[in-house]
């Protein structure tokens, strides 16, 4: 039916033929210009772009939007390289004054640490994920229809731990939430757009999606390791609750480092929790290994809502300034003022954000000079952020 998210594989192939069930070859097993989807039931559904292979952008980005529109999230890999992540993962440990633990039975996670907002200050790779084209493309693509520009809100770097040793317990999985729950809108938008069905989920109509979050993984995520967990479909929810049903299942978003998952505000989803000391490690016979699970959130949501991270309180205004002027955009920084003033450290008004996809009746106003439109080339080369020309590939955010 078409209700159940039941167990279904696509190939999708450019310039060559699947000859059987998850493989992708022209006859000599081999296709450098293909990515493959599969979904199997009680999975996160992902996509697998061939790691170094030239392909369409607008091609992934299609069947992202597609599956994530449908299931509420889903796993792309092969769009970064586990070098990227590594280099990452080293910017952020050059200073880790400002992370911070959750509290016992909090939110947050005793056993979870977290880096809010700076880690775009303190990476280049950082800055190239938070606009990655394709990435970027998707999620612009889903919130296009609700607003003019999209805005990053959203930056921190997140890490779940291991216990300290085998007398402590792990700290439990975090509480099922969804993003859009940070703003009142996402309850009474859906109060009377849905139309129930059989089983509770709505298939006709939905509220507006308000924001789309990203999940890179800076280290192996398993479901030994704390993976983030996420109920599919269950954006779909109708009636939609405030929280997660007792008997909601979920799928653990397993992914190797380099991967990012991908969902909706309305999905519900939360950190698994990490496993807990191995015998062997407690009794000394083997050496402790990191199983630390690290990843790179970032949330973007439409450009009139009011972001989660106050990026002028996280960096310095100098460190703001000489960032990607993409990723500013992404900001709210785009738009210029009428006039200088020194105590002016970016545009004064964010009229550039407002209003629907047309933006707001009152126009941008005659302070502001409409940027040139950005070129993207035909065809990306997915997998290869080590390239000298990190992020530099542009997107036109201007729905």
């Amino acid at each position: 039916p078409r209700t159940k998210l039941i167990a279904w594989l696509v190939v999708v192939v450019l310039g060559c033929r699947a000859r059987a069930l998850g493989d992708a070859s022209d006859g000599s097993g081999n296709c450098s210009s293909s990515f493959v989807t599969t979904w199997r039931d009680g999975e996160v559904p992902r996509i697998r772009v061939q790691p170094g292979s030239t392909t369409s952008e607008e091609a992934v980005v299609a069947e992202m939007v597609a599956t994530l529109l449908k299931a509420g999230a889903v796993v792309v890999e092969g769009l970064a390289t586990r070098h990227d992540m590594d280099t990452l993962a080293a910017d952020l440990a050059r200073d880790e004054s400002g992370t911070f633990r959750g509290a016992v039975g909090s939110f947050a996670g005793s056993h979870t640490t977290r880096n809010a907002g700076k880690p775009l200050g303190e990476s280049s790779v950082a800055q190239a994920l938070a606009t990655h084209d394709v990435v970027v493309a998707a999620v612009d693509t889903v919130l296009a229809p609700y607003a003019k520009r999209i805005i990053l809100g959203t930056c921190s770097a997140i890490a779940v731990h291991a216990p300290e040793n085998s007398t402590v317990a792990p700290a439990p999985p975090q509480q099922l939430h969804r993003d859009d729950s940070m703003w009142a809108v996402s309850e009474w938008a859906h109060d009377d757009r849905c139309v129930p069905t059989g089983d509770g989920v709505d298939e006709s109509h939905q509220g507006p999606h308000l924001s789309v979050s990203t999940m890179w993984a800076v280290s192996d995520f398993t479901a030994e390791n704390g993976a983030t967990r996420v109920a599919l479909g269950s954006h779909r929810q109708c009636p939609r609750t405030r929280f997660a049903p007792e008997d909601l299942a979920v799928s653990p978003a397993a992914m190797p480092k380099g991967s990012v998952l991908l969902w909706l505000g309305g999905t519900f989803h939360g950190a698994g929790a990490h496993a807990p000391v191995r015998d062997d490690v407690a009794q000394g016979t083997a050496a402790a290994p990191d199983t630390t699970r690290r990843g790179l959130l970032f949330i973007y949501n439409l450009g009139w809502l009011r972001s989660e991270h106050n990026f002028h309180n996280a960096m310095p205004v100098d460190v703001i300034q000489r960032l990607p002027a993409d990723l500013k955009d992404l900001m709210g920084y785009a738009g210029q003022n009428a006039v200088e003033h020194p105590w002016y450290t970016g545009p004064v008004y964010a009229q550039p954000y407002l209003g629907g996809p047309q933006g707001s009746a009152a126009g941008e106003g005659v302070q502001f000079a409409k940027p040139a439109a950005p070129t993207v080339p035909d065809d990306l080369s997915l997998g290869n952020l080590d390239a000298p020309n990190l992020g530099t590939a542009r997107l036109a955010t201007e729905a």
